[in-house]
């Protein structure tokens, strides 16, 4: 095996691992957040906006800072003695397939997704950071407000959405 490939295969494992103790780290909020009654969903260790939802629940009983995020604080609080997991970011080109700015430059693109995410968060659907980038969260935060809309669930700004949040023409 060559030295590069070596390099290659090496990162790779890292990036498993790191992924797994993630996914970890979530399935064990969820767990304890579920045992508290602050979270009713399947226990799948993906950071979902019913995930957030039930974190800022229990952080606003908690009088911890509200985030949506598992943040240290939350997490000592909970009794969970790990590193908050890194966010899962995306493609943004991703979230734009076949809409209206599939083909703009990426600063329209990002200050789409930012409007988006303020939006969002302020209909109760998001809870992330608003900094103009895709994840899951954010995906599963359009897909819920596509269905309280009677929207197809693509989890995508596309015509439709963009319009509902009030995007269309940024």
């Amino acid at each position: 095996m060559s030295h590069p490939r070596v390099k290659i295969i090496f990162l790779l494992l890292i990036l498993c691992a790191n992924s797994l103790q993630a996914d970890q780290v979530v399935r064990a909020a969820q767990t304890k957040l579920a045992a508290l009654g602050y979270y009713k969903a399947r226990v799948d260790g993906s950071l979902g906006s019913m995930t957030s939802a039930a974190i800022r629940r229990y952080q606003l009983a908690g009088k911890l800072k509200v985030t949506g995020s598992l943040n240290q604080q939350t997490l000592d609080a909970l009794g969970i003695n790990a590193p908050p997991p890194a966010p899962d970011y995306s493609k943004i080109n991703a979230l734009f397939d076949d809409g209206p700015l599939s083909g703009k430059d990426s600063a329209a693109q990002v200050e789409a997704i930012r409007h988006a995410q303020r939006v969002l968060a302020e209909s109760g659907f998001y809870a992330g950071p608003h900094n103009g980038l895709p994840s899951t969260t954010l995906t599963a935060s359009i897909k819920e407000w596509q269905l309280a809309q009677s929207l197809p669930q693509t989890g995508k700004l596309d015509v439709r959405t963009l319009a509902g949040l009030g995007i269309v023409g940024n």
